[in-house]
């Protein structure tokens, strides 16, 4: 059996939420990078890229069987959160919260932890170009986040930046001196 780390404390959150393209995994990299002590980058498209997720198999259409899998996904997603921060493990989490209630539930699983929220936001006409580049993401998805699911309305940021311009050095230092400069642990509310 393996021994128990160190007991190092509880991990130290930076917690990116935007659009689909909006540059949040980008600015997760710069930011990781930049980090003095190692964080852990964490994505749920991290996960569904690892091949996790099954084929479909219904007839009713190919992501049919999505639709009731998806809310028990995402609910063991911001489950596992916690889990990797109660070890001590400093994260830098990107995420699209799409609903008030995933926001509810994300403060719940991460009270008693420092978390630092970041909106990021872009032009629409940004993102929408972004994806038309990409190829591999629906066209109009991070347009839908922000216009339909609201996701910049649930609640205050600690921080906020706009990539519309683009992620640079000095955008993920402006975030780290946010970081840094933010006194005492907050939670996510």
């Amino acid at each position: 059996m393996e021994p128990m780390p160190p007991d190092r404390g509880l991990g130290r959150i930076i917690f990116l939420n935007g659009a689909s393209s909006s540059g949040k995994s980008t600015l997760a990299k710069l930011l990781q990078h930049r980090l003095d002590e190692p964080f852990l980058h964490v994505s749920s498209d991290h996960l569904v890229a690892s091949g996790m997720l099954p084929e479909p198999r219904d007839a009713e259409g190919p992501f049919a069987w999505w639709t009731e899998m998806r809310p028990r996904f995402f609910k063991g997603f911001h489950q596992c959160l916690p889990s990797l921060a109660v070890m001590g493990n400093n994260l830098i989490v990107e995420h699209v919260i799409e609903f008030r209630a995933w926001r509810e539930e994300l403060a719940r699983c991460l009270e008693g932890f420092d978390v630092f929220l970041v909106g990021v936001h872009c032009d629409l006409a940004e993102i929408d170009r972004r994806e038309h580049a990409r190829k591999n993401h629906r066209i109009g998805k991070g347009r839908s986040h922000v216009e339909v699911d609201g996701i910049h309305t649930f609640g205050p940021y600690d921080y906020e930046v706009d990539t519309s311009a683009g992620v640079s050095d000095a955008l993920a230092e402006a975030v780290l001196t946010a970081w840094r400069a933010r006194g005492e642990q907050r939670a996510l509310s």
